[in-house]
């Protein structure tokens, strides 16, 4: 039952099916029975009915595509920091399209405190104990977590896949936020230093306890929606520490309900801040060196967030950038984004 999926449309319609006959029974029940009937059997057929337009919401955005996710079950293979580390505890039967390990992050440079990343690592991890690995880090949209990634994005079967393929490589979903719903868009604000963090915290604390390759070349921002635009602006900032960015329907420029105000605070080089965070801005007068790969990726119904990237990658398609924009079906949700990854990491 945990793999049943609960977005297709089937289990939707069964769902409202289920829902119409609850109701059409209370109006039977209404003839026949007293009020503790149609107390007990109306709670039951409203359930029903906010389960169904729940799932309805859920089946657009393909948020908890599974039985498994939407009760909180890991779908895909784990194994222990343990096992990771210590040679001799390494699984001696590693799953064959490789394993996902929780790595604690302590938060020493931006005070952003102790967080767990959560690691993909290919089949070829175990089996070769010599070998090491480009990395991905994937940032999260908000409302956000890092599990997001492989719930709906699928990030642990995108792996397998590529491992199988003979590209393998080490995925790595840091916490981006405080919380699901705390838009942080990645950057340094008062009491949340999140671009320290994954700057100066995420990836010295990734290079030190996994067989990573620490070089520019082979490390690569990926991000959804608003950890799209984290992605962008974080890679095109660490140009020396990055080299590829895979940006999927994110904005140009920081969205944050409160404004630039909101977000940095009220500071007097507020403006200077705000730009240099502002790859819409800033993006034109970047220099060629060092060079960097960028992947626009977007729905074609997804109009804010395409209008933003087309301009974007006329900016980007100059000397010192390879810079690729991708238009597929469907709107602003993990339809787009699931295949989007996929595509944006075999291009990289």
């Amino acid at each position: 039952m945990g793999s049943l999926l609960v977005i297709g449309k089937w289990f939707v319609l069964s769902l409202a099916l289920l829902s119409l006959a609850a109701w059409f029974t209370v109006v039977w029940v209404g003839r026949r029975h007293g009020l503790a009937a149609i107390t007990a059997i109306g709670a039951v057929a409203a359930l029903l009915t906010l389960t169904t337009a729940a799932d309805v919401v859920n089946a657009h955005y393909r948020y908890l595509p599974r039985v498994d996710d939407v009760v909180g079950q890991k779908s895909w293979p784990t194994v222990s920091l343990r096992e990771v580390a210590d040679p001799g505890t390494r699984p001696t039967r590693p799953h064959h399209g490789g394993s996902v390990v929780a790595v604690p992050v302590a938060g020493t440079y931006s005070g952003f405190g102790t967080h767990t990343a959560l690691v993909y690592l290919p089949p070829q991890y175990f089996t070769e104990p010599t070998r090491r690995f480009p990395v991905v880090y994937l940032l999260h949209g908000s409302p956000g977590v890092p599990v997001d990634w492989y719930r709906a994005n699928e990030a642990a079967q995108i792996g397998a896949g590529l491992a199988a393929a003979g590209r393998p490589m080490i995925l790595i979903a840091p916490q981006m936020s405080h919380d699901w719903l705390d838009d942080s868009e990645c950057v340094d604000r008062p009491g949340e230093h999140i671009e320290t963090y994954l700057i100066s915290d995420v990836i010295p604390t990734i290079d030190n306890r996994l067989r990573t390759i620490d070089n520019r070349d082979d490390r690569t921002f990926a991000g959804m929606s608003a950890g799209g635009f984290c992605a962008l602006n974080l890679g095109l900032r660490h140009r020396d520490l990055v080299g590829t960015i895979i940006d999927m329907s994110g904005f140009s420029q920081p969205t944050h309900s409160g404004g630039m105000a909101g977000l940095f605070g009220h500071r007097p080089d507020l403006a200077q801040v705000a730009t240099a965070n502002n790859p819409a801005q800033y993006a034109s007068s970047l220099p060629a060196n060092p060079p960097m790969r960028v992947w626009l990726d977007c729905g074609r119904s997804d109009h804010a967030a395409l209008t933003d990237l087309r301009a974007m990658a006329n900016v980007l398609r100059r000397p010192g950038y390879s810079t690729v924009l991708h238009l597929r079906p469907g709107g602003h949700d993990y339809g787009v984004w699931v295949p989007a990854l996929r595509d944006g990491l075999t291009w990289a």
